[in-house]
C-alpha cells in the first residue's frame, strides 16, 4: 500500500467519534493540573476518559492521544500534515535554531537527507569503543562505599560521548565546564520558559533573556573553532560534525548558521534524554537483584573476563529487553506534541487546522490493553511474538516515520554499552532510605535531589 492509499485508509471525511472533553477550572482550565504534574495528568487523564481526549488550557483546547493507529496516523501515514507546535518553535528558536528537532516542511527535508548518512551502521558501531572507556574511566574515579548522584555521573558521562563522538574533544581536557555550565543554564531557563502561561520573547530585555545568551554563545564559540579547524584540515575526523562539514547536495554544503543549529541541538538532544533514561534503568535494577543477575550471567557468558564490543550485542538480547522495558515505564522522553497543518479526520476523530496534539508517551506504555501488569517491571515480556502481538505505534520512544529520531540507533546502543559495562563492574543500588522524585520538564527525570546510590563494586569480570 503507497502513503497516499495507507493515508487514505486511516481516515475518512466524515468524523465519527466524539472525544470526551476533561472540564477544568472554569478559566484556567487544565493549565495548572498540567504545570503541577504533568505525567500524573496524563496518565490519570486517560485512565479516565480513554485513548483520545481534550481539555482546556485558557483558551487553547489541547488534544492528548495514546491510541496506536491514531499515533501511526500522526507519525507515519499523515507525518507531513503535523509540524512542531508554534510555542515549542518559538521557545527552542534562540538555542537550536533550525535545527532538525524544531525544523519543518521543505527545510527539514534537506537537513536530514544531508545528516542522515552521519549516522549510519557502520559509523555509529565506531563509536561503541569509546562509550565504554568513558564508562570505564568514569568508574575507576570512584571508590568502595562513597556515596555518587547517579544523575550527575550519567549526565556528564552521556556528556562527554556526545563531545567525542560529534566533535572528537575530551571535554575533561577543558570544555567540560564550559559546555555544562552552559547548558545548565540553558535547560534551566528552557523549563521555566515551558512553565510559564505566556512566554516571554527572546528579544526581551530580562536577566533570564541575558543569561541564556551568554550561555548560548559559549557554546557557539567551541562549535565556531571545531568548524574551523575541519576546514583548515579539510579532512573527516570520522566525527559527526565532521560528517556534516562536509556533506554536500545539489545546493551545496550547509551554511555557517545550519552547522551552527544542527550541532546545537545535536549536542542538546543527544546527551539528557539518554542520560536520564539511564538514570531511570539504574533505579529500576537497583530495585530487581534478580533482574541484574540475569544480565550478569549473560554478560559472563558471552564477555567474561572483557570488555563488551559491538559485536556482542546480538548475543545480548536479556540486556536490550531491560532497556525497551525501562524506556516503556519510565521514558525520559514522556510526551511529545505535534500540530495540525490542515482539517483532517483520523480514525473517526475530526481534528482542526491548528490543533495542538500531545503524544502521551508514558501513558501509552503504561496502557492494560497491551501490557499485562503495566505498573511491574518486567524486561522478560519483550519477547519476539510480543512485539509482534503490539499494534503499530503502540510503542515508539523514539517517534517513528520519517521524523523518527534520527539518533535512535546512536542511543540503543549507547545506552547497552555504557549499562553492559555498569553491570559488570558495579551493584545497582540506591542509598539507604533515598527515594528518587520524578520530575517532568524538558524530559523526565529525578530533580535536585538526584539519584543517590553507594560505589559496591561486584566481583572482576
Amino acid at each position: 500500500m503507497n502513503a497516499e492509499a495507507a493515508a487514505q485508509a486511516s481516515s475518512s471525511s466524515v468524523p465519527s467519534r466524539p472525544i470526551p472533553r476533561k472540564e477544568g477550572h472554569w478559566f484556567w482550565g487544565c493549565a495548572l493540573d498540567l504545570a503541577a504534574d504533568r505525567t500524573r495528568f496524563l496518565i490519570e487523564g486517560h485512565a479516565e476518559y480513554g485513548d483520545v481526549f481534550v481539555s482546556r488550557a485558557l483558551v487553547r483546547d489541547l488534544m492528548f492521544v495514546r491510541d496506536p493507529a491514531v499515533v501511526n496516523a500522526i507519525n507515519v501515514t499523515h507525518w507531513s500534515d503535523f509540524y512542531k507546535p508554534d510555542y515549542i518553535k518559538m521557545m527552542w528558536k534562540p538555542f537550536l535554531g533550525n535545527g532538525l528537532v524544531p525544523n519543518d516542511g521543505e527545510s527539514w527535508k534537506r537537513q536530514h537527507k544531508l545528516i542522515m548518512p552521519g549516522f549510519h551502521k557502520k559509523r555509529v558501531d565506531a563509536y561503541a569503543p569509546t562509550m565504554v572507556e568513558f564508562t570505564e574511566r568514569m568508574i575507576d574515579r570512584w571508590k568502595e562505599g562513597e556515596q555518587r548522584d547517579m544523575r550527575l555521573e550519567l549526565n556528564a558521562l552521556a556528556l562527554e560521548v556526545v563531545a567525542d563522538t560529534l566533535f572528537d574533544i575530551d571535554i575533561g581536557e577543558g570544555d567540560s565546564e564550559t559546555i555544562r555550565d552552559a547548558l545548565a543554564d540553558i535547560s534551566e531557563i528552557l523549563v521555566t520558559d515551558a512553565d510559564k502561561m505566556i512566554p516571554r520573547p527572546a528579544w526581551w530585555p530580562t536577566a533570564e533573556n541575558r543569561r541564556k545568551k551568554r550561555a548560548i554563545a559559549k557554546i557557539e564559540a567551541i562549535i565556531r573553532r571545531v568548524h574551523q579547524e575541519r576546514l583548515t584540515h579539510q579532512h573527516d575526523r570520522g566525527d559527526l560534525f565532521s560528517h556534516m562539514v562536509f556533506a554536500e547536495d545539489e545546493q551545496g554544503r550547509m551554511s555557517d548558521k545550519q552547522l551552527r543549529d544542527e550541532a546545537m541541538t545535536l549536542i542538546f538532544a543527544g546527551h539528557e534524554t539518554t542520560a536520564h533514561a539511564l538514570t531511570w534503568t539504574w533505579y529500576l535494577l537497583a530495585k530487581s537483584p534478580g533482574k541484574v543477575a540475569k544480565m550478569r550471567e549473560e554478560l559472563g557468558r558471552v564477555a567474561s573476563g572483557r570488555r563488551v564490543e559491538v559485536e556482542d550485542l546480538p548475543k545480548l538480547p536479556y540486556l536490550e529487553m531491560v532497556v525497551k522495558e525501562s524506556l516503556r515505564l519510565l521514558p525520559s522522553v514522556w510526551a511529545y506534541a505535534r500540530q495540525a497543518q490542515r482539517d483532517l479526520v483520523i480514525e473517526g476523530y475530526e481534528i482542526k487546522k491548528g490543533q495542538t496534539i500531545t503524544i502521551s508517551h508514558i501513558a501509552m506504555g503504561r496502557n492494560p490493553k497491551y501490557y499485562d501488569n503495566p505498573l511491574e517491571f518486567r524486561p522478560e515480556r519483550w519477547t519476539r511474538e510480543f512485539e509482534r502481538s503490539l499494534p503499530r505505534g503502540a510503542y515508539v520512544p523514539f517517534a517513528a516515520g520519517p521524523r523518527v529520531c534520527l539518533g535512535k540507533q546512536f542511543a540503543m546502543m549507547e545506552m547497552r554499552m555504557i549499562l553492559a559495562t555498569l553491570i559488570q563492574r558495579l551493584e545497582p543500588n540506591l542509598s539507604e532510605g533515598f527515594e528518587p522524585d520524578f520530575v517532568t520538564e524538558l524530559s523526565m527525570h529525578p530533580g535536585e535531589r538526584g539519584m543517590q546510590a553507594d560505589v559496591r563494586f561486584c566481583e572482576a569480570r
